[in-house]
């Protein structure tokens, strides 16, 4: 007969915690639906390409837009948000990797130990 509140074998856990679908999957609750890291970069970078362009067409003289510097300025703040996005949900990321990885290695440890 089992005891009721017998833990999980550790190499159950240890596929587990080495599953990196399961580590995404984590790390995609942990964010509740909010974009990556690589989507926030991904959108600055657009955006910053889009201010190289309209930054270039200014120095030539270029008035496509009359509201040039306007729509500048306005890149300018969106990136900056963008990168502030990037930045935070990296940490987090970071975050979830770290417990896991803490996990792993106090894993280990209880194994090592155990098999002493």
């Amino acid at each position: 007969m089992e005891h009721e509140n017998a833990k999980p074998q550790p190499t159950t856990i240890a596929l587990e915690l080495n599953d990196e679908t399961l580590i995404e999957q984590l790390i995609e609750q942990v964010l509740e639906g909010h974009p990556r890291a690589e989507q926030w970069r991904k959108w600055r970078e657009a955006l910053e390409e889009r201010l190289g362009k309209l930054l270039e067409m200014k120095a030539k003289g270029v008035s496509e837009y009359p509201d040039l510097d306007q729509r500048i300025e306005e890149l300018k703040r969106y990136i900056a948000v963008l990168r502030e996005e990037e930045i935070i949900t990296e940490f987090v990321e970071q975050q979830v990797r770290m417990v896991i990885g803490k996990a792993k290695l106090e894993q280990m440890m209880g194994e090592e130990l155990n098999g002493i």
